[in-house]
């Protein structure tokens, strides 16, 4: 028994020495520090915008042992965990949407109109969802196959068909043509590249649309639109090719403007009125309530020529245009935008062509 308790009295030195001529330990490992060594223990935290919180905790070296784990510390590469967890900077969009939450300001955060949620724009929406309610509605309650019977007449002679009602012949081609001030007046805003109140849809593909389908595709873009700044002008730079070239070009747009003179003269319209105004008036309302096509095609109609005045305002701020009363450097005539805007009304097709071809240029530059 004696030489057992030897033995381990002999292993417990020797463990004993072996531990206490050991070198200092490499940078991260345990270091045993007496209880009675003052420390200082600093505790800071890190929020990040991905709501991601990291706690480290630096300890005041006290020791030689500490010290030089300390500088192997200081001097080590990054670890993934510091890679991972960075400083995530908010996108331009993200500072535009905290800024207008934060001014409390109740317009769209987007641009500045009214809209729910910054994306639906209540007027069009409301028309939108109206008309195409309005063309169901007909198409079912309608005297059968008499939508068709004027198709067939259209596509036999599309500019002046036989037996048709020379009012809604006016009409039915004046909506072909509708597409091009649409053009003219979306386009552009559409195309802004440095514009971060962008729109959520192109304008190009609804507005080639709405030659065959009228409001029924115009619609759509026009309810998810987002009005532009009205501070924000454009110049030609900042449109694309066709915009510049073509969609800006007076030459363009007074031929336009023809073709809807055209389409009022060609169609009889106007050797109607002064034949007969009361026959012509009576036989469109006979169609209007005997056809879905026709009742449908009339409301399309009226919707496109006011949401196309409403977006001439935008247009000519756009465009730099002030209202100078006295004839200053501003640009205007002393019409105000609005009031230029309900005179397109006026004329259903042929004012909205018109303000096109007149309208201010674009600068340069």
């Amino acid at each position: 028994m004696r030489r057992g308790i030897r033995s381990t009295i002999l292993l417990s030195l020797l463990s004993l020495l072996y531990t206490t001529s050991l070198p200092p330990r490499a940078a991260g490992s345990f270091v045993p520090i007496p209880s009675s060594t003052p420390r200082r223990i600093t505790m800071t935290t890190t929020t990040t915008t991905t709501a991601t919180t990291r706690k480290v905790v630096e300890l005041t070296p006290t020791s030689p042992h500490e010290r030089i784990a300390a500088a192997a510390t200081a001097t080590a590469p990054p670890t993934r965990y510091r890679d991972v967890h960075h400083y995530h900077r908010p996108s331009r969009r993200a500072k535009t949407l905290l800024l207008a939450s934060k001014d409390g300001d109740d317009d769209d955060a987007i641009g500045g109109s009214m809209t729910i949620g910054g994306i639906i724009n209540p007027p069009y929406a409301i028309a939108y969802v109206l008309f195409v309610a309005f063309a169901f509605w007909r198409s079912y309650s309608e005297v059968p196959g008499s939508s068709l019977d004027v198709l067939r007449k259209f596509l036999d002679n599309p500019m002046n068909p036989i037996g048709i009602n020379e009012l809604f012949v006016t009409i039915f081609n004046l909506l072909g043509l509708y597409a091009a001030p649409f053009a003219c007046l979306l386009v552009p805003s559409s195309s802004r590249r440095r514009d971060d109140r962008g729109m959520l849809l192109p304008a190009t593909p609804f507005v080639l649309g709405s030659v065959f389908g009228g409001y029924g595709i115009l619609g759509l873009y026009a309810s998810l639109r987002r009005k532009p700044d009205d501070a924000m002008t454009l110049s030609k730079s900042d449109l694309g090719w066709f915009a510049s070239n073509v969609l800006e070009n007076r030459g363009f747009n007074f031929i336009v403007l023809l073709a809807f003179v055209s389409a009022y003269v060609t169609s009889g319209l106007v050797d109607a009125l002064i034949a007969n105004p009361l026959e012509l008036v009576d036989g469109y309302r006979d169609l209007f309530d005997s056809t879905a096509i026709v009742s449908a095609s009339s409301l399309d109609f009226a919707i496109l020529t006011i949401v196309a005045a409403s977006y001439v305002p935008e247009d000519l701020r756009r465009r730099g245009y002030d209202n100078d009363e006295d004839g200053g450097g501003g640009g205007g005539c002393g019409l105000s935008p609005e009031l230029i805007a309900a005179s397109t009304i006026l004329f259903p097709g042929l004012g909205i062509a018109l303000y096109c071809a007149l309208r201010p240029s674009l600068d340069e530059e």
